[in-house]
């Protein structure tokens, strides 16, 4: 830590960076205006499938991210990597503006979805190495926070038609590279290339004129030595050693969760599961007040992450998910259930006929009237803002943080890029095959799985995951390691009374 330090430098530097997670945020929410637009317009017409695709091959572009970032990232840093990734990012917006077709809608979003996945493993990797210790856990949760403000800058655009929308999406990535340009490179990948000058005025720059760097300079100097003298971990000691893949394995259980709460999907599908609901609200408003509610959860995480702990936010957050989503399920099944309830297609090929199809059922022992619908209109709303708040102040950005605690630094890099790539495809198996199961089983039962994954996560993470805040990275790594393991039973059994002390 430098003596004298200021966060605003920090602060500036960090903000350009998450830029892209602000064009992340555009890209995750698109959908929710874009194809219920699209079902309302006579020059495309999309099927269920088609539709689903649009929505989730954003997704597979994300997860293709960490191959090329392996290359980049120790050729050209994480500086350069942003701003490079700012290109294909407004190639796919200009391919969505002028989209009047199935494939240059797929061709558009695997673009954004590429670039944005990218900007997701480049931010918090290069906040990681510019950031204090003190601020890390802030200045991590920034990111998610930015993809909040992406998602609300849609949300609050949802009446904007698709294509001028896509248009404005242009500027964030343009400004991302601007902004990025006149920040520094990370001294840590600077004393890696052996560039000691150079170092020393970007440390200088991110902590302030009047700090005093050489203490800390010479930390980076010994941690960078020390990383090189231990080498990278190939694949196979990842999968084989346990001090590696105990961490790994848990990180991928939290990204698993995190995408198995269904976020993406409702986030995908905001206006369409509030239109499929029947209720009166009017669904643009209460799209509006998702990603409201959201960035509100995510700034909130962004005070307390460092007074609360890692381990109670997620316990917190994966408790009320399951709860949220009992309530959109049990709301869904009265639905289901009501006989006098018409509910009137958004267009005849328009996803939510996944939940129109389920609306015409009802089970024979079984009766809801059109009055009872109508007195619980409010309860979609209200358990969609619980879930997306409940999300928001653990499961939106705790994985993301801990994927880069949790490893050692010899083993960061692949593991990271693991986790990341396994994340994306987890959002896009769910993001594309829900509606479809949705017209098998019903829209109830789809949530009602979403509830019974968040309980047992819950339970995973009062079990098994630690605590790491205010941890060393050596403390960290003892907790994986045999002498540990004593250490951590502690831990989870005195989180709780010293975290409210």
């Amino acid at each position: 830590m430098s003596e004298g330090s200021s966060l605003l430098p920090q602060l500036i530097a960090t903000l350009g960076a998450t830029l892209g997670a602000f064009a992340l945020g555009n890209v995750i929410a698109w959908p929710a205006t874009a194809i219920y637009q699209i079902g309302d317009e006579d020059k495309m017409e999309l099927t269920t499938e088609q539709e689903s695709q649009v929505v989730a091959i954003s997704m597979i572009g994300s997860a293709v991210v960490p191959i090329v970032a392996a290359f980049s990232f120790p050729a050209i840093g994480k500086k350069w990597t942003l701003i490079a990734l700012s290109v294909p990012f407004i190639g796919g917006w200009v391919v969505l503006v002028f989209a009047n077709s199935y494939g240059m809608l797929l061709a558009g979003r695997i673009l954004t979805g590429f670039s944005g996945g990218a900007f997701v493993l480049a931010a918090p990797a290069y906040t990681a190495e510019i950031a204090e210790a003190k601020y890390r856990g802030a200045l991590g949760a920034l990111m998610q926070l930015m993809v909040c403000f992406g998602i609300l800058f849609i949300n609050v655009n949802c009446s904007t038609n698709w294509q001028l929308l896509s248009g404005l999406c242009i500027a964030f990535p343009a400004l991302l590279a601007v902004w990025m340009f006149f920040m520094p490179r990370s001294p840590v990948f600077l004393v890696s290339k052996g560039n000691m000058e150079e170092a020393r005025k970007s440390l200088q720059f991110l902590r302030g004129k009047n700090a005093k760097i050489d203490g800390e300079l010479a930390m980076i100097e010994e941690d960078v030595k020390q990383s090189k003298s231990m080498g990278t971990v190939g694949p196979m000691q990842l999968f084989t050693n346990p001090q590696y893949l105990k961490p790994m394995g848990i990180s991928l259980v939290l990204m698993s969760l995190q995408q198995l709460s269904g976020i993406n999907y409702v986030l995908s599908y905001s206006t369409l599961i509030f239109k499929s609901s029947g209720s009166d609200i009017d669904s643009c408003l209460s799209a509006m007040m998702v990603g409201a509610i959201q960035v509100g959860g995510t700034f909130l995480t962004t005070l307390i992450i460092e007074k609360f702990g890692r381990k109670v936010l997620l316990v917190i957050s994966d408790f009320f998910i399951c709860v949220s989503m009992v309530g959109v399920a049990v709301f869904f099944k009265m639905y289901e259930d009501c006989a006098e309830c018409k509910f009137e297609a958004i267009s005849t090929n328009s996803t939510s006929d996944a939940f129109n199809s389920s609306a015409t059922t009802m089970a024979a022992s079984v009766f809801v009237s059109e009055a009872t619908i109508n007195n619980f209109g409010w309860l979609p709303l209200v358990s969609l803002l619980v879930f997306v708040f409940s999300f928001s102040i653990g499961f939106g950005p705790i994985p993301w943080v801990m994927n880069v605690e949790l490893m050692p630094p010899e083993a960061r890099g692949i593991a990271a890029s693991v986790c990341t790539s396994f994340n994306w495809i987890i959002s896009y198996i769910v993001a594309k095959f829900i509606p479809t199961l949705g017209e098998s089983i019903h829209a109830s039962s789809c949530y009602f799985i979403f509830a019974a994954i968040a309980l047992v996560g819950t339970v995973f993470i009062i079990l098994v995951v630690p605590e790491t805040k205010g941890k060393s990275g050596e403390e960290i790594r003892n907790l994986f390691s045999g002498k540990s393991s004593q250490d951590l039973k502690k831990v989870n059994a005195a989180l709780l009374s010293k975290t409210f002390a």
